[in-house]
């Protein structure tokens, strides 16, 4: 199941990158040693990513639980019924971690890695501390166990999820009638970039992964700038030296540094 999740993070990034080279929202400083960090923090976040569906794999093995039905099959719930339950539990599920993560402050801590970025780009998707990944993944694990989702369900899920996450981290300018019309439906780069504002109380909006509706229903919902987030300053207030943006400086920001 990791095979089609790690091609979609590599055909995601290579795809974005390009387009972000022919239509950028503005002009980025040279980014080759950022790229560098970003990169190197996501290899070690992705490594604890995929912990999920094998610890789920490993769960279902060792304590007989079917692998495709569970608590969805025995409530005589149709296929299609268990794919929507399934990407509506699993996006809400990723919804309240992700707005959890802003309120616990150890949690933040972690979290405050990935929004240490100070410019926002296709590279940020995943520049994430790997302990971070790794407890959202043991968090996640029990409701997928109590679920027993397809697991087609669940990679699905997790392909359309990474590609929209790349997309909305992109430094990247859609004209405005198609931001305003994808964004009904879907976190688009306009939408996210007012997450990954300096301000904190933008900072604290617009959680949503893949479906905005969430963000709506839980009123957290901030409004998009008519610029689409151009002037936004993108971070943290503090941390925007050189030397806290290194790797080692990331990996070690969380119990020196918390932000």
């Amino acid at each position: 199941m990791t095979d089609p999740y790690i091609g979609t993070v590599v055909i995601s990034l290579a795809t974005v990158l390009l387009l972000e080279s022919v239509f950028p929202l503005h002009q980025a400083t040279v980014p080759l040693r950022r790229w560098m960090h970003n990169f190197g923090l996501s290899v070690l976040a992705l490594g604890t990513t995929l912990l999920t569906p094998l610890l789920f794999w490993v769960v279902v093995r060792v304590t007989g639980i079917p692998s495709a039905g569970g608590l969805l099959a025995h409530g005589n719930v149709p296929l299609w019924g268990q794919w929507l339950i399934t990407f509506l539990a699993m996006d809400g599920m990723r919804y309240g971690l992700h707005r959890l993560a802003h309120r616990l402050p150890w949690l933040w801590r972690l979290h405050a890695v990935h929004h240490s970025d100070i410019e926002l780009d296709a590279t940020t998707t995943h520049r994430h501390h790997p302990l971070e990944n790794l407890v959202l993944s043991l968090a996640t694990l029990p409701v997928l166990v109590a679920l027993s989702p397809p697991p087609t369900a669940v990679l699905a899920y997790a392909v359309l999820s990474t590609a929209i996450d790349t997309l909305s981290h992109a430094n990247l300018r859609l004209p405005t009638l198609l931001d305003q019309g994808l964004r009904r439906l879907l976190v688009t780069p306009a939408y996210h970039r007012v997450h990954h504002s300096a301000l904190r109380s933008q900072t604290d909006s617009n959680y949503a992964g893949l479906f905005p509706m969430f963000d709506h229903l839980f009123r957290s919902h901030s409004v998009v700038p008519d610029d689409g987030g151009r002037a936004l300053t993108i971070g943290l207030e503090s941390g925007r030296d050189a030397a806290s943006q290194s790797l080692a400086a990331l990996l070690l920001a969380p119990f020196w540094n918390p932000r």
